[in-house]
């Protein structure tokens, strides 16, 4: 594969090395429909497999992407910090990601630019095993997170602000173990005592084996959205257009009632789910949390930057404005895409 800003060799062989990562899969543009140019190669990276993955899934399933003239390689990266290095680094072009992964660049100098926020308030719930009945039962057990600094590390710690909990004063070990999927195992084994699962489906599954879902939080948070480097964006204004129609014509067909059946099927596919209903609550979810204008939300982002401030204080002192651009979703909005769309997928 080129890389489609200098057309040369590809770096994925460098890249493989550095960033752990499961390759899932590029959708084949149909030729009959798209045979007028050939499509644009994107790679488009994710941290996590979730039902708020699902925009992603169905724009590469019913060739929304090629649609607007792009071939996505989807990568999934089990890591913010590899994710943003990804992108850093020019090696990962689009991330369908959050403000974790932009705030974490800035930290380390770079600058990355949120450019659509399909959700901007969150939904965790707190997973814990079956002996904790109250916050108290909290005080030096384990909380499992995905990493130090992440999007999860963030609901858990607003989670225990919420609950009058302090991890330092109420010797709480943070233990990092992994994504969701990963969490979930944890739990069961008894490595963790607690998690704040961002998709219900999770913790619904283990509130059926008896484990407590003690909480919820709905905090401002710009969890997932669309993220690109300035410089990629500069360069390559019309594929990064393409890109974001193709997530938002995935999102409206989600949202429709029609594509309901397709959605479902495609989360049980994608997270190998047994049981269709926990499908079916992902689904419910997402449906809620989606905004069916995704402007990248500044108050999600700062309240991202107080708490990762903790661990980095240099990130203070960024400013979170700088790290926004809404200018692809004001144009879309301006020119009646987002009306085109509804009135597309109205019942």
């Amino acid at each position: 594969m080129q890389n489609i800003i200098s057309g040369k060799p590809p770096v994925w062989s460098r890249f493989i090395f550095a960033v752990a990562f499961v390759l899932v899969g590029g959708a084949v543009p149909r030729p009959l429909l798209h045979a007028a140019a050939a499509p644009t190669r994107v790679s488009i990276a994710y941290p996590s497999p979730s039902p708020r993955v699902a925009p992603l899934w169905v724009a590469q399933d019913m060739d929304f992407f090629g649609k607007y003239g792009v071939r996505p390689q989807i990568v999934l990266v089990r890591n913010n910090q590899m994710l943003s290095a990804g992108l850093i680094s020019g090696d990962l072009e689009v991330g369908y990601t959050g403000g974790t992964t932009v705030l974490g660049a800035a930290a380390a100098g770079a600058e990355l630019k949120m450019v659509g926020g399909f959700i901007s308030r969150g939904r965790g719930f707190l997973t814990v095993k079956p002996d904790i009945k109250k916050p108290a039962d909290l005080v030096g057990k384990r909380f499992g997170v995905q990493s130090i600094g992440g999007t999860i590390w963030m609901y858990a710690m607003l989670t225990l602000e919420h609950l009058g909990l302090d991890v330092a004063r109420d010797k709480i070990q943070l233990l990092v173990v992994g994504d969701q999927t990963v969490m979930v195992r944890a739990l069961e084994a008894g490595t963790v005592d607690a998690a704040v699962m961002t998709t219900r489906a999770y913790s619904l599954a283990l509130k059926q084996k008896g484990f407590n879902v003690m909480a919820e939080v709905f905090p401002a948070m710009s969890s997932t959205g669309i993220v690109a480097r300035k410089n990629f964006i500069e360069r390559n204004q019309s594929t990064m257009e393409n890109v974001i129609k193709a997530l938002i014509e995935a999102e409206y067909f989600i949202l429709a009632p029609s594509g309901r059946a397709h959605t479902v099927k495609t989360i049980i596919n994608r997270l190998r789910l047994t049981d269709p209903n926990l499908a079916e609550e992902g689904y419910a979810d997402v449906v809620k949390e989606f905004d069916a204008k995704p402007y990248p939300s500044l108050e999600g982002l700062k309240n991202m930057q107080r708490l990762m401030a903790m661990q980095n204080p240099k990130l203070a002192d960024i400013n979170t404005a700088s790290m926004i651009d809404s200018s692809f979703i004001k144009k879309l909005d301006d020119s009646g895409f987002f009306a085109q769309m509804q009135a597309r997928y109205r019942e």
